[in-house]
């Protein structure tokens, strides 16, 4: 059985639309990720994936790999 989270992660050093858009790239890309949508303008990246086949800590490591940092991260309903 899949575990599904959905959360908010919310971003530090995001001042690029570029970057923001090649981040939402580089997340949606990754097996386990169902949803990824970079708000800019909120600094925050909402994501979906299944805990099972990918971790925070490796979305976290994609941010981090983009030069960005993770500021704090709240579940979705």
């Amino acid at each position: 059985m899949s575990n599904i989270r959905s959360e908010m992660i919310m971003l530090s050093n995001l001042n690029c639309p570029v970057c923001a858009a090649k981040l939402e790239t580089a997340v949606r890309g990754t097996p386990g990720v169902s949803e990824a949508k970079v708000i800019f303008g909120a600094g925050s990246l909402n994501v979906t994936y299944d805990a099972d086949a990918v971790s925070f800590e490796q979305i976290a490591e994609i941010v981090s790999k983009m030069g960005l940092g993770v500021a704090g991260r709240v579940p979705r309903a």
